[in-house]
């Protein structure tokens, strides 16, 4: 369904036009973007539910080069147990967001190709070998 890039709204497939603001509907809603004082503008390349999520797609950008940026917009009503509401928000410089697009949408993929197991370690180089006979007393080699 089509939605209006300024107002944020839904509306059905036939409508092209936002009756409120007079905007053309588009068939997605674009990312954020936000300007800071140095003159960046940085760009929401990805939305994740978890701090830890987020923590690791910022160390992967940044690890390539890619400085990136993290919106926490979650919100926790503690001690409820209704958990976080909200999303987190990954932003990079407007400059590198093809790349860092191109990046995730690697890393995504080799991730999907993985066996689908518990014991399969993987890192940044890839998929680890674990020698499962080495001890805490055996030296890394």
């Amino acid at each position: 369904m089509p939605h209006c890039p300024t107002c944020k709204n839904e509306f059905p497939n036939d409508v092209k036009e936002c009756p409120n603001d007079r905007t053309a509907l588009v068939d997605q809603l674009p990312y954020q973007t936000v300007a800071s004082d140095g003159g960046t503008t940085w760009v929401e390349i990805a939305s994740v539910g978890g701090v830890d999520e987020a923590r690791l797609l910022q160390g992967f950008l940044d690890a390539e080069g890619i400085p990136a940026q993290i919106e926490n917009l979650q919100f926790s009503m503690e001690p409820t147990t209704f958990g976080t509401m909200g999303d987190i928000r990954i932003y990079v410089a407007a400059t590198e967001e093809a790349r860092a697009q191109e990046l995730l949408r690697q890393r995504n993929a080799e991730y999907e190709r993985l066996d689908d197991d518990d014991e399969t370690l993987v890192t940044d180089e890839g998929v680890a070998d674990i020698d499962e006979n080495a001890t805490a007393e055996s030296e890394p080699e």
